[in-house]
């Protein structure tokens, strides 16, 4: 984390801004506080680092799984393979939101990231099509699958415990540390993938280099179960055991109770989900592919701007606190309504400056949403189902919307030859979390 601006967060995070002797609202010591802070961010990195790789090396596995004799196609149909993973995490949001609810926020969390690790370490050891023939892709989308189930569980655990042990004027900060701790784990793994490709030539990477990443991918999964392991649960759950009111079928009750704040949550996520991977994951292609950029700076510049996301990120989490978080929103999705097209145009223009320019003006809107949304998903459920309600509805959003956003973005490019097309989509879910913001509660729901 070298060079990240910490001075800058010295009086907005609630682990500095916390003196000794502060009792906190919901009963939990600073100590305790900051325990948990480091688990969801660490937690976070770990899954992020697994999940995200595959989308960043895209380019250069696309041919070693996907032969063709049109690189366009052998890169739509690997990232087909990635969306795969985001169809498995609706799946992955009932079981593991099942878990939450009825066993604990913590049980949640230490399995997913055991989960994750496994699929992981497969990549690397997979043979390619040259070798074993369609079996390769074949096994690609069982390890994708897996590794789908265990994200759908992870993430909106985190968010939920860590926005549950966060007193009333931190929520927004704490609920995005989820997703810093994501976006650090996003960053890392762009990061190994920018470094081996700096050490290795193109014909090593295509023969061994590529797997390098997602064997490392072990060491960060280890170190992330042992941050975890003993951490408390969150004060709501503990709320919930004490009173006797754990919820026997916390999934009927689910789509029985809050049907609507989980459709309200699905509409929400859209703008959230395809901006991410557009800006985040495939816009390093678009970089390469459509600017004429190389990869090492491609990859630098997506480096730089996750970098730049992430340290905004968690600031503008603590300005939805102090400015609220509905008005936050409408903020975010005039800005990106009107300036997401003018920038993935200045993206291609085909220089170092232009790339980079975008990327952090992407990244800047995005994380007016990433450091706000998290505290207004849990606000939107009870606790009793709250991780079962928004795994459900989070998940199914990151399905339909997520991991399809850089097939869709390719598609767009590929039809209609202007790279400016994608922006056109962003906007246009812009305007639909514009139109869902009075749904967003005023008061956080209990």
């Amino acid at each position: 984390m070298a060079g990240f601006p910490w001075a800058c967060l010295a009086d907005v995070s609630p682990i500095a801004s916390l003196k000794k002797n502060d009792v906190p609202e919901n009963g939990a010591s600073t100590k305790q506080r900051r325990r948990v802070a480091a688990s969801g961010i660490v937690g976070n990195v770990l899954e992020w680092y697994d999940f995200s790789l595959y989308g960043y090396l895209a380019p250069l596995t696309a041919p070693l799984f996907f032969p063709s004799d049109d690189p366009l196609t052998s890169l739509v149909q690997s990232f087909a393979v990635f969306a795969v993973g985001f169809l498995a995490r609706p799946v992955g949001g009932i079981i593991y939101g099942h878990i939450g609810d009825r066993m604990g926020r913590r049980h949640l969390l230490l399995l997913s990231v055991v989960a994750m690790a496994v699929p992981t370490v497969l990549m690397g050891l997979l043979p390619t099509y040259e070798t074993i023939g369609i079996a390769a892709p074949i096994l690609l989308v069982i390890l994708r699958l897996v590794q789908g189930l265990s994200a759908g569980g992870e993430f909106s655990g985190s968010i939920i415990f860590l926005v549950e042990h966060a007193p009333s004027n931190r929520r927004g900060f704490m609920g995005s540390l989820s997703n810093f701790g994501a976006m650090i784990g996003g960053l890392l793994g762009l990061f190994v993938g920018w470094l081996v490709t700096e050490w290795l030539d193109s014909e090593t990477m295509s023969e061994w280099g590529w797997r390098v990443p997602f064997l490392v991918g072990v060491l960060v999964s280890l170190f992330g179960f042992w941050v975890r392991k003993g951490m408390p649960d969150s004060p709501a759950y503990v709320e919930l055991q004490t009173a006797g009111r754990i919820l026997r079928n916390p999934i009927a009750a689910a789509f029985k109770h809050q049907a609507r704040p989980m459709l309200v949550t699905i509409g929400l996520n859209w703008i959230v989900s395809a901006g991410y991977y557009v800006i985040f994951v495939w816009l390093i292609t678009d970089l390469t592919k459509v600017a004429g950029l190389n990869m090492h700076d491609a990859m630098g510049i997506g480096v730089l701007g996750l970098a730049f996301g992430m340290a905004m990120t968690p600031v503008m989490g603590h300005l939805s606190d102090r400015i609220g978080q509905r008005a936050m929103l409408v903020i975010a999705s005039l800005l990106i309504a009107a300036a997401a097209v003018p920038l993935l145009l200045l993206a291609d223009l085909g220089t170092y400056i232009s790339g980079l320019a975008a990327q952090f003006g992407l990244a800047f809107l995005m994380a007016m949403l990433l450091g706000t949304m998290p505290a207004v998903f849990v606000s939107l459920f009870t606790a009793d189902a709250r991780c079962s309600s928004m795994s459900i509805s989070y998940n199914a959003a990151l399905a339909l919307f997520g991991g399809t956003s850089p097939l869709i973005a390719t598609y767009l490019v590929a039809v209609t030859g202007w790279s400016g097309a994608p922006g056109l989509y962003l906007a246009g879910t812009a305007l639909v979390c514009l139109a869902l913001v009075p749904f967003v509660p005023k008061t956080f729901r209990e």
